[in-house]
């Protein structure tokens, strides 16, 4: 084609727009800038709603962390102690699942938050088991004991 034909099927598809009350076609520029702020208008929502979701798994790991203080059940031996101390177990899995998310999406604050559940969490596993082998110091006329005694 040289350079004083016409291109009537583009011209003829311009006709049509016109005709349809539709705006010209996009250049391929505006097209390309059009698509790529689509695209990163998609991955902010995306970022936010997998924040959202970080934030409610922190959420959740604290409260537990939380309501085990309140513990209404007998956790002094026996099955009592060992049921104890998996949700207590459950604090610092969850603490390290939070930090591992927090971490992949660069939440600093939430991520330190997260490493300080899983430190509460040691904590209350070493507040039960140090004594029960020895390591801390305890009344010798009632030591804690891993199983209940026979009554």
């Amino acid at each position: 084609m040289t350079e004083t034909e016409i291109d009537w099927p583009t011209e003829l598809r311009k006709f049509e727009r016109e005709f349809d009350g539709l705006p010209p076609e996009p250049s391929p520029a505006r097209a390309r800038a059009r698509k790529e702020a689509e695209r990163r208008a998609q991955e902010r929502m995306e970022a936010r709603i997998m924040a959202l979701g970080t934030v409610a798994r922190l959420l959740l790991v604290a409260t537990l962390a939380g309501a085990v203080v309140l513990w209404p059940y007998r956790h002094d031996c026996g099955r009592h102690l060992i049921g104890f101390l998996g949700v207590e177990g459950t604090i610092v899995v969850g603490g390290l699942w939070v930090a591992i998310c927090t971490w992949r999406r660069r939440m600093a604050i939430m991520h330190a938050l997260a490493m300080l559940l899983v430190l509460w969490g040691l904590a209350l596993i070493a507040a039960e088991v140090l004594p029960r082998v020895g390591y801390a110091k305890v009344d010798p006329a009632h030591p804690p004991r891993w199983g209940c005694a026979a009554r």
